[in-house]
């Protein structure tokens, strides 16, 4: 039986809720500490002015980038602090595992194989095997750690994609910096016209593939099939590593360079745009369908919302439509100013959680155990809470206004 049908959710024992936050802890201090550990080398092996020249290269298009992966998910908008940690854990968990892992594979080869042998199956097998591992890592956790914050393909996607960019970025900063000493500004501006311009969603769109995995897991109705999504996502993830990586290994095995200068230069400008271009169309069609999808999950699974007074009529169609959505807070914002705004977007974002969790309770969806706080009674309380907390600060506005 369904929540609020006069069953109580179970709640979770303290054990349940303490081994989450104790989980959650430890990811936290994993991603610090990674992120002092490849802070060092960085600032022991590479020049100081080389690593401020690569290092600014690298950051500039990220806020871009990011900004554009968070406008796929206009409906609901995730947890800033769950979208920071995809960020940072690809920025340092992901490449500090990848570059352990990537060394001893590497040399293991080279001892057993040759040099020639190791560098090709090194970047053309290894790494995409050992890199989407690592960045699959995070969207693991934020499965199992913030699932009901993990709705559909569309925050598979999203999560997916700044793991990625994260990991693109640290990665960009050595390969810059390399680029700075053998070739000063010059070779710093070809490489990111390359790396940063033309391939600069490549390893966004690589992980994506296992976010969109486990993001149709959520979708589908629970049974044993479905847990074949995640792994066609990482198997996908991998072999679009794979063509990218042994592209780049096959141009630089070869002569053409030197044999046909002009065809070279089209496959360095054109191979990235063949397999980039397709994917990210593919995930602008997936994220505008999933939007859609989102619009219809809100509008049915509030509508009884309103009858209960959780939900007002007007919020049916606000939250279905991102423009109407970000006029209400606009309003806000002009009339009450920032803390008008700040409780109209929680309520909103509640509201739309607790649409999410009710379509997911209705299709058979369980949370396990330390999740099952997230209920739609505490959805309710909350929603209920926040909208007496908004009607306090407007009748106080009105009241003495600025």
């Amino acid at each position: 039986m369904a929540e609020g049908a006069g069953v109580a959710a179970p709640q979770p024992s303290v054990l349940d809720r303490s081994l989450r936050w104790l989980l959650l802890g430890c990811a936290g201090w994993i991603i610090l500490l990674s992120a002092i550990v490849v802070a060092g080398f960085l600032l022991l092996a590479i020049p100081l002015v080389a690593l401020v020249v690569a290092g600014l290269a690298a950051v500039l298009l990220v806020p871009a980038y990011a900004a554009l992966i968070l406008a796929l998910d206009p409906r609901e908008p995730e947890p800033a602090v769950l979208l920071g940690a995809a960020f940072f854990w690809g920025a340092f968990v992901a490449v500090l595992v990848s570059a352990l892992i990537e060394l001893l594979t590497g040399a293991t080869l080279a001892a057993v194989l040759g040099s020639g042998v190791a560098d090709v199956l090194g970047s053309s097998v290894v790494a995409p095997v050992v890199e989407e591992s690592a960045k699959g890592s995070a969207l693991a956790l934020l499965f199992l750690l913030a699932r009901h914050e993990f709705d559909d393909v569309v925050d598979g996607i999203v999560y997916g994609a700044l793991v990625g960019l994260g990991f693109a970025m640290v990665e960009n900063i050595l390969y810059f910096s390399g680029a700075y000493l053998e070739g000063g500004l010059v070779g710093v501006g070809v490489l990111f016209f390359l790396r940063s311009v033309l391939g600069g969603l490549a390893h966004s769109l690589f992980t994506s593939a296992t976010g969109i995995g486990l993001g149709r897991y959520r979708q589908v109705a629970p049974g044993k099939r479905r847990l074949l999504w995640p792994i066609a996502g990482f198997a996908v993830a991998i072999l679009l590593h794979g063509l990218w990586n042994g592209a780049s290994t096959l141009l630089q095995a070869t002569n053409l360079a030197q044999e046909n200068p002009l065809l070279t230069l089209g496959l360095v400008l054109g191979l990235p745009l063949a397999l980039t271009v397709p994917g990210l169309l593919t995930l602008i069609v997936l994220s505008v369908t999933g939007g859609r999808r989102a619009a219809r999950i809100i509008r049915e699974q509030l509508a009884d919302e309103v009858e209960h007074g959780t939900a007002l009529p007007e919020d049916l169609e606000v939250l279905a439509r991102p423009w109407a959505r970000r006029r209400r807070l606009w309003r806000a914002l002009s009339r009450g100013g920032l803390r008008a705004w700040l409780l109209q977007r929680q309520l909103d974002e509640l509201l739309v959680d607790l649409a999410f969790r009710k379509w997911h309770l209705a299709r058979g969806e369980r949370l396990p155990r330390f999740l099952q706080a997230y209920s739609e009674e505490h959805y309710r309380e909350r929603i209920a809470a926040l909208r007496a907390r908004l009607g306090e600060h407007d009748a106080a506005t009105r009241r003495h206004p600025a």
